[in-house]
């Protein structure tokens, strides 16, 4: 049996689908097709565009898990289609309608979550969170609803970068830590990194190094070494969060409570997949 889920995962748990709303709603897909961009394109000029105009090899570095060539070649395509502004105002007005949609008119627990969300942001270190000192940089939007995706946003992007920090200071790879990943979720190797545009080739070699430091077994399961390993990372990315957690102070439960209700809302309405191993590996 999987041991209960530390605060700090839940707290991702329940946030994770309102944060994604413009990467995987309908409503962003339109706001993205307006501007002549699909919908992973607009996702990294989006994500991409919170650093302002950063070169390429920035945006690589930053992303850690996607095949560099392509995520480089989807950026800078982007570039000649859509400028930084317009994208970052079509990704909120893509979460904002999304949310508005589904969950109808923000009531007052919507701004009771806001503000226990702020508390914990303000308590959040910037050193070393290239992304998320990028995003904070960024007006809070006026809507209700904006504003807790923004706040979301701001999280998952909080922990994105002290994960990928831990990853490296274990001395794991972008494709090494793609293939733990998965094992850890629970998700078949590789199905999920394939869909981080991989070669065949790149993925089995990073396998076979996995298998060579005896932290993968051939079959694509944990070893002990390996287990040990994925929890320590997901131990010191979670002790990134304390900060956080802390400036929260009692108000975690209901801040998860709601959050997960309106991301079940989310999931059945097709704005974020319906898929628990996609939020885990979140």
């Amino acid at each position: 049996m999987s041991p209960d889920p530390t605060p700090a995962r839940r707290l991702q748990d329940a946030l994770e689908p309102i944060a994604m709303v413009h990467v995987h709603s309908g409503e962003a897909r339109e706001q993205y097709a307006a501007l002549g961009l699909e919908r992973f394109a607009g996702y990294v000029l989006g994500r991409a565009g919170t650093l302002g105009l950063p070169p390429t090899n920035l945006v690589v570095a930053t992303f850690g898990v996607f095949e560099p060539d392509m995520l480089g070649g989807v950026y800078e395509s982007a570039l000649t289609t859509a400028t930084v502004p317009d994208v970052l105002a079509a990704k909120q007005a893509a979460a904002t309608r999304c949310l508005h949609r589904v969950l109808g008119e923000p009531g007052r627990d919507v701004e009771e979550v806001i503000a226990v969300l702020r508390a914990g942001l303000e308590r959040a270190p910037l050193l070393g969170k290239p992304l998320f000192g990028g995003l904070s940089s960024l007006d809070w939007p006026g809507d209700a609803w904006g504003r807790l995706w923004h706040a979301a946003n701001l999280l998952r992007e909080f922990r994105g970068d002290a994960h990928l920090a831990c990853l490296v200071a274990y001395g794991i790879g972008a494709l090494e830590s793609n293939l733990l990943t998965e094992a850890h979720v629970g998700i078949p190797v590789p199905e999920y990194m394939r869909t981080r545009s991989w070669s065949e080739a790149d993925i089995t070699a990073a396998r076979d190094d996995l298998v060579d430091r005896v932290l993968l077994t051939p079959d694509g399961v944990l070893t002990e070494r390996g287990a040990t390993l994925r929890r320590d990372v997901e131990d010191a990315t979670e002790a990134a969060l304390d900060p956080v957690l802390e400036g929260m102070e009692h108000a975690l439960d209901r801040v998860v409570q709601r959050c997960t209700t309106w991301s079940r809302d989310l999931r059945a309405q097709g704005a974020f997949p319906d898929d628990d191993g996609k939020l885990r590996a979140g």
